[in-house]
């Protein structure tokens, strides 16, 4: 029964290979038709057709790479261009139990991601110096950048800039709760020398007076923005504390700061105020 079964398909598909065969043969020739009525075929496009009147896309610019390769090799000669900036963080809480002001002056190091990598004492009060270095370890920043040292006369090239580690001045003036500055406690004191890297205070700085308008404690919260001599370009009040801005101000703009310098060049830089105000205890 089943070898009967599969003559049966045997035959059937033999029959069927030649209607198979010309089948295909009827469609080869229906397409050669086709081709043969064609009057005008589709023209076809080549290198000589890519010209500027046809553009493929939207044309845009790219800047070339900078003339000298080295200038993109990490151990080419680089110069600070921009200081870091802060973006964010806590200010110091004062101290209550303090009888007296202080002066506190750190080195604070700023990696590439923005991040205070060392806080590091050169003028000292306690508790202030632990109480400000505790909030400024928790600061974040735009870190500082650099750039390719340029030909003589030529300008910086801007495609070579790259984040770098970096150092600011954080200055703390925290005033004694007295209307006089002079009181009990001990006072403040040289706990080091500043690195080349970081712009320094020169000369005495001037204690904030507490305003007569005011009422309670404050802190105020000023960055300066200083050129390659020193000086300040710039200022701004970071946070603010509407009774003690006034003064705040008045003690920041009597500081004065000797530049920094990286690898020999002197640098813009930037630097830190923290003035913090005590109500008076006038029992």
């Amino acid at each position: 029964m089943t070898s009967r079964l599969v003559a049966v398909l045997v035959i059937v598909l033999l029959q069927a290979l030649p209607a198979a065969a010309q089948s295909l043969g009827q469609v080869a020739a229906e397409e050669a038709a086709r081709r043969k009525a064609i009057t005008s075929p589709a023209r076809v496009m080549g290198d000589a057709d890519l010209r500027a009147d046809y553009p493929v896309t939207t044309p845009t610019d790219v800047p070339a790479w900078p003339d000298d390769a080295a200038a993109l090799d990490p151990s080419t000669p680089r110069r600070l261009v921009e200081p870091a900036s802060l973006q964010g963080g806590p200010l110091p809480v004062i101290p209550v139990m303090a009888v007296a002001g202080g002066e506190v002056f750190l080195e604070v190091a700023v990696n590439t991601e923005g991040r205070v990598s060392a806080v590091t004492p050169f003028r000292d009060t306690p508790p202030f110096t632990d109480t400000l270095s505790a909030a400024v370890k928790a600061w974040s920043f735009e870190p500082a950048t650099d750039a390719a040292i340029p030909a003589a006369g030529q300008p910086i090239d801007d495609r070579t800039r790259r984040p770098a580690a970096s150092k600011v001045l954080v200055v703390g003036l925290f005033r004694p709760p007295a209307l006089f500055a002079n009181t009990l406690g001990e006072p403040p004191k040289n706990v080091g020398a500043p690195s080349e890297d970081v712009p320094a205070p020169a000369g005495a700085a001037r204690m904030p007076d507490y305003p007569v308008n005011a009422m309670f404690d404050g802190v105020v919260l000023v960055e300066l923005q200083l050129g390659v001599d020193g000086s300040v370009m710039r200022r701004r009040l970071l946070r603010s504390s509407p009774a003690f801005d006034g003064p705040a101000l008045v003690a920041v703009d009597a500081l004065s700061f000797r530049p920094a310098r990286v690898r020999g060049a002197a640098v813009p830089s930037v630097a830190y105020v923290v003035l913090g105000f005590r109500q008076p205890i006038t029992q």
